[in-house]
């Protein structure tokens, strides 16, 4: 199953076995393997009469094949990024656009996603963590300065000494770094991104 986010709603591509019973038929598409995937990411910014969309993969063909056909004349790019802990127990979150945030970015040429993903916490956040074993991947799509994007970020564990200190990117728009107790997650998980709460869900955390 490939989950992929247009802001708050859901694309899902998965095998008919992966369907879930309860989904409505009216959000559900099952294309034969000659449709126009490549039509997907266009119906759901442009159609909003329903929340979110399942893909059941055709006869024949993958997830990753539908996922390739839905996004061909889309925009690809690789991130990396980090559920960081602390020698307390405590995660690192960011706080940016009015929102909070795990701290990650963009793979460079020929860099591996694992460096990516500590670079990226470093610059973000100031922290420089050791790292541990892939939690989650997630997508989503949005449209930027004209350009239609879909980004593929690689989740990783993290780990740090107690309270390392911060140094908030602020050119990036991140306006602070916090250590958070668990005791003290659901406030900011209110104010989170879908792919976000995956992340904490997937390190069994949330």
């Amino acid at each position: 199953m490939i989950t992929t986010y247009f802001k708050s709603r859901i694309l899902t591509i998965a095998a008919k076995y992966d369907i879930p019973l309860v989904a409505d038929e009216t959000f559900l598409l099952k294309p034969t393997a000659d449709y126009d995937f490549s039509r997907i990411p266009f119906m759901m910014e442009e159609n909003t009469s329903f929340q979110n969309l399942t893909v059941e993969v055709p006869n024949g063909m993958t997830e990753q094949e539908v996922f390739d056909r839905t996004f061909e004349k889309v925009t690809k790019i690789n991130a990396g990024g980090g559920l960081v802990q602390d020698s307390e127990g405590k995660h690192l979150m960011i706080y940016r656009n009015g929102v909070w945030d795990l701290p990650k970015g963009m793979q460079e040429k020929d860099e591996d996603i694992k460096i990516t993903a500590v670079r990226e916490v470093e610059e973000e956040s100031g922290v420089r963590a050791r790292i541990g074993n892939l939690l989650a991947v997630t997508r989503h799509a949005y449209r930027l300065y004209g350009g239609f994007f879909v980004k593929t970020t690689y989740w990783y564990a993290m780990y740090a000494g107690k309270d390392a200190p911060f140094k908030p990117q602020t050119e990036e728009g991140i306006e602070k770094c916090e250590w958070v107790t668990d005791e003290d997650l659901d406030y900011r998980l209110a104010n989170t991104y879908p792919s976000v709460i995956e992340v904490f869900r997937a390190a069994s955390v949330s």
